[in-house]
């Protein structure tokens, strides 16, 4: 860079503020004003093309502060997550750098007269990317940091009074310097997002800013509260500071004398001992309520009040601990995301959030990757969440800029990846001393803003921004000023600038040897700052994550990434509502549906991957153990006294409703937080052991209403069979068909009588008609089709739905080889048919013999056998039959896991139960359609017209040979059209219902961002060998 060079603020990585004050305690003070609303407007391509602090801007041009340009009609929506998406040259950004002109008016409120001299500030909680600050058309100051208040002495530029208008300008840029260091996995957004006030201190004196920290005894009983104040004063003031109980009592607990404050000093500390505090943690949090008022002779001059928890966070014997005790991590990383205001999330939104995680057992969140909305901290202190709470720094695109031109494959192994990338990576800004004080400085308005929060137990130095010197300063920055909390940054392979060690999206088998590497004497934790990607369909393995946490004291849980979809909420050209991801904007370059990657939806609604979360995180084991239950207490501080426990008895049978047969209430004796108590099992003596299946369901459900659930919302249950395993034919014992005609053609052959039509065509392997008593069971001879295709989901894509492809799984082509039909001994017709089932250009498939029987009682048995040959696969996606059925279809009702989703290795969740849904219900709605609704662990399966009629299956496997039922699922669009599909409303309305039964299905791994399948849950390809009833139901 030419010496003589002058650089605008915006692309000077040395300047990030002008007139800023100092970060402070988030706090709002007596005197505030909130300036959102309606305000003038102008967008200009560029800074030059930007009005003048002197020019007028058009007062019908209006946008709505806090939101985004982008979103109201300005520009355009861009999402990427490593690339930038701009030239890589910091501090340069484009010429092309937009630049939208806030304007507004506002008056000093009378009132405010009365309370003496006062000064007065603009303070802005969050601006994308960039701002100079305007006042009756001076400048104030200018600002970066986008997910960063900034704060701002306005006084000087006032006209005072009731009658005098002022003016704010906020000229917000696009792009910035700072840009280089908040390229997150998210939308590029700008604009004024966050809240913006008007405050005003008195003169005479107020707090500024104030630490506080509790320390707690070696016993953890008996606290100290240590009280850091700053003020400014004219002349000696006194401060009383009091502290309340939790509410509802809200006893004094502490009334301090009244503590003179000298006007030649700028600070005070204070410490006060606390007897026996009740304690918070995320599962007791208890808050005091500090107050501090600030009073001279005559008046209150301010007051300040503030959440308390006592607790101390520690690295312990290598363990993070809260009050001493180890604690896991069930946590979801959390972006601020809106369908329709991106990062402008309304509070009640936000707390909609904290307590949808609190009903799914989730007790800790990751604010990735930047401070998240101020407010947040205090809804999670008082629900009861762990926070990581994370600088605003993110670099991750200097990686492409590195990795791109060495054509350094993506299927090279990430690790090797890093070794030759990020060494070269971090050169550009973190480990570049000409940006040191830019990265200490997000570090220190986080801090300085969130550190009075007790659920607040670590801070993060950022995410994938590489490691270097920055970072190194960064941390001895925060353990200097903040020492009670660890620091976390998974960049730092080595942990020397960070308290644990952190990882990605690794194997488990890879953890597992992390775990164990240095014995039982190893100095600090690790924690997953990301895993168990929910993208599309899945997570899958969550379980056998949590199997490993708990077993390895090293391993401390983590965050699922993450926490919803980032979809924008759309509409298309014929006013279909979707929600767009990267590319929907015409935004180039772009990383497509990597943004939808969430436990929620795009309106933050659950979707299967967090049902599965709840229960996986439940904090009670209920085990069967011989005649005993065992009962483990997996919470980290609370007995289960909280919980009332329940037990249901209940018994199924081939197409009948659940059959309760008894129940009652579990009492549970004292159980400790990780302790375990065996009780007798409950209701056995009701067991009978006959044709039916019989199931022990126990429930533990709030017994009484808190703050973030009612009474009844269930925390953990559990379900037992209790006598095996039951027959589920559907076909009774084989009958004779009476009075059958018989026509056999050259190509087709059919059967039929008063009740029965059957027709088969010979040369396709297919039956063309099946009708009974009139009533066609399958839709325009959609008869049952051996396949093996399913529409790739996300976690299939990158990887192994590319190697199915290039196996032709997706293009299978059957070549008849042989149909012989016969009347049997017993009076049915047997049909069966050999042939080769292959995919075009290659030499493997599958030598297939299928046998269709046809009974008397106008039933179908469909039994196959396909054997692989030739250089084949070693996995398959899934196999079994598909069907179209008649349109009439309304309803589906089943016995197995349900009500929602499952697959081999994501079906924790799902409980053993007679379920009924509607055809359309049986659909699972993914922002990028993919295979989905499958349902596992059927035993049977009714699928129904509103009159009741229609058709029962079952599916019985031979081979693979496995126990607890069989998959199937039920579409309105076939898997190549929900392949092709790239949104929901690319899928043509259909009244069509496609109904699969299947034999078993690959898992669905985490590929999308982690690891694949587990080997466990993989679908190998070898003999297949099943056997499949169809019977007509109420007709």
């Amino acid at each position: 860079m030419a010496t003589s060079e002058i650089l605008p603020d915006y692309e000077n990585e040395r300047i990030f503020e002008r007139n800023r004050l100092p970060p402070r305690a988030y706090f709002l003070p007596e005197h505030t004003v909130l300036l959102n609303g309606r305000w003038r407007f102008d967008y200009a391509s560029c800074p030059a093309k930007a009005p003048g602090a002197s020019d007028e801007l058009d007062g019908s041009t209006k946008i709505d502060v806090p939101g985004h340009w982008q979103l109201q009609g300005y520009g355009k929506p861009h999402y990427t997550n490593v690339q930038f998406p701009f030239p890589v040259d910091p501090p340069h950004v484009p010429s092309e750098n937009p630049v939208g002109t806030y304007e507004r008016d506002f008056h000093i409120p009378q009132k405010w007269s009365i309370d003496g001299e006062l000064s007065y500030r603009l303070r802005f909680d969050g601006v994308d990317s960039a701002f100079h600050l305007f006042v009756n058309g001076v400048e104030v100051g200018y600002s970066q940091g986008s997910r960063n208040p900034a704060e701002f002495d306005i006084t000087e530029f006032l006209n005072k009074g009731e009658s005098k208008i002022n003016k704010i300008r906020v000229q917000v840029y696009q792009w910035c310097d700072g840009s280089y260091i908040e390229d997150q996995d998210q939308w590029w957004l700008s604009g004024i997002f966050r809240d913006v006030h008007l405050i005003a201190f008195r003169k005479s004196g107020h707090i500024e800013d104030f630490t506080v920290q509790t320390h707690l005894d070696e016993q953890y009983k008996d606290a100290k509260l240590k009280l850091d104040i700053q003020y400014s004063l004219t002349s000696s003031a006194i401060v009383k500071i009091e502290l309340c109980s939790p509410s509802p009592e809200n006893k004094l607990v502490l009334s301090s004398e009244a503590f003179a404050l000298d006007a030649t000093s700028k600070e005070k500390s204070f410490e006060f001992d606390i007897a026996n505090p009740l304690k918070w943690t995320a599962e007791t949090p208890s808050l005091y309520h500090l107050s501090m008022v600030l009073s001279d002779d005559s008046k209150n001059l301010q007051t300040i009040r503030q959440q308390v928890g006592f607790r101390q966070v520690e690295i312990k014997n290598g363990n993070l601990t809260v009050n001493g005790k180890v604690i896991l991590l069930n946590g979801a990383n959390r972006h601020d995301h809106h369908p329709e205001h991106g990062r402008a999330v309304p509070l009640e939104f936000i707390r909609r959030d904290l307590i949808l995680m609190k009903h799914h057992n989730i007790n800790a969140l990751r604010c990735s990757h930047y401070p998240s909305r101020p407010e947040i901290y205090s809804i999670a202190n008082e629900l009861g969440l762990y926070v990581m709470d994370e600088a605003d720094l993110e670099c991750h695109g200097f990686y492409d800029a590195i990795a791109r031109p060495l054509e350094i494959p993506e299927s090279e192994p990430y690790e090797d990846r890093k070794k030759l990338t990020f060494p070269q990576a971090a050169k550009f800004t973190t480990d570049n001393e000409s940006w040191q004080a830019a990265y200490v400085e997000r570090m220190r308005q986080m801090i300085h803003r969130d550190k009075n929060h007790p659920s607040i137990i670590s801070w993060s130095l950022g995410n994938e921004a590489f490691y270097g010197q920055n970072h190194k300063a960064m941390y001895d920055w925060a353990k200097k000023v903040d020492p009670t909390r660890p620091i976390h940054y998974e960049g730092d392979v080595e942990a020397a600038s960070a308290d644990m060690f952190s990882y990605m999206y690794p194997a488990i088998s890879d953890l597992v040897i992390k775990a164990k590497q240095e014995g039982d004497q190893f100095e600090k934790p690790i924690i997953l700052c990301e895993y168990g990607h929910a993208m599309g369909t899945g997570p899958g393995a969550l379980k056998e994550y949590q199997d490993a946490f708990r077993t390895h004291r090293r391993l401390q849980g983590g965050f699922i990434w993450e926490w919803a979809d980032h979809g924008l909420s759309t509409i298309t050209k014929d006013g279909k509502k979707f929600y767009a991801y990267g590319g929907d904007f015409g935004d180039f370059p772009n990383d497509g549906n990597f943004v939808m990657d969430g436990l929620c939806d795009s309106e933050h609604n659950p979707m299967p991957g967090l049902i599965e979360a709840k229960k996986v995180f439940q904090p009670v084991s209920i085990q069967k153990e011989g005649e005993e239950l065992a009962i483990t207490n997996l919470y980290d501080f609370i007995s289960l006294e909280h919980l009332a426990a329940t037990w249901t008895l209940s018994s199924f049978s081939t197409g009948a409703s659940e059959n309760v047969v008894a129940s009652g209430v579990l009492q549970l004796p004292e159980i400790g937080a990780g302790s375990t108590t065996n009780i007798k099992l409950p209701g056995v003596e009701h067991v009978v052991h006959d044709s039916s299946e019989w199931w022990l369901t126990i429930s533990l459900k709030l017994a009484s209403t808190n703050v973030w659930a009612e009474v009844g919302h269930e925390i953990a249950w559990s379900q037992f069979s209790v006598n095996g395993e039951a027959g589920y034919e559907v076909i009774s014992n084989p009958q004779s068909i009476d009075f059958p005609v018989l026509l056999d053609k050259r190509a087709t052959y059919s059967i039929s009588n008063s009740d029965l039509t059957f027709e088969f065509d010979k040369t396709t392997d297919e039956v063309t008609r099946w009708s009974v008593r009139g009533h066609d069971i399958f839709e325009n001879g959609g008869g049952p089709q051996l396949t093996f295709w399913r529409a790739p989901t996300d976690n299939d894509i990158p990887e192994i739905a590319k190697y199915w492809n290039l196996f032709g799984l997706d293009a299978m082509q059957k070549q008849v080889r042989s149909c012989k039909q016969s009347i049997e001994a017993d009076g049915t017709l047997q049909i069966v048919t050999r042939s080769w089932i292959s995919p075009p250009i290659l030499a493997w498939g599958f030598d297939t013999t299928t046998t269709y029987t046809i009974n008397g009682d106008s039933s179908l048995k469909i039994h196959v056998r396909a054997e692989p040959r030739g250089p084949m696969p070693t996995t398959l996606p899934r196999f079994g039959l598909e069907m179209a059925l008649s349109k009439l279809t309304r309803t589906v009702k089943w016995f197995g896991r349900g009500p929602g989703e499952s697959y081999r290795d994501m079906k924790e969740a799902g409980k053993m139960g007679v379920w009924t849904n509607s055809v359309d219900g049986m659909f699972t709605n993914n922002a990028f359609p993919q295979e989905n609704g499958n349902r596992t662990n059927t035993k049977w399966v009714h699928l129904l017209n509103s009159k009741g009629t229609g058709l029962a299956a079952t599916l019985k496997p031979q081979a693979p040979a496995h126990d607890g039922g069989f998959d199937f699922s039920v579409q309105r669009h076939s898997a190549h059209e929900l392949e092709r599909a790239k949104h929901p409303y690319e899928l043509e309305d259909s009244d069509r219902v496609l109904f699969r039964i299947d034999g078993s299905h690959h898992g669905l791994g985490t590929a999308s961002c982690g690891p694949p399948t587990l080997e466990e849950h993989s679908l190998t390809c070898q003999i297949l060998d099943f056997t499949v009833e169809l019977t007509a139901v109420g007709l």
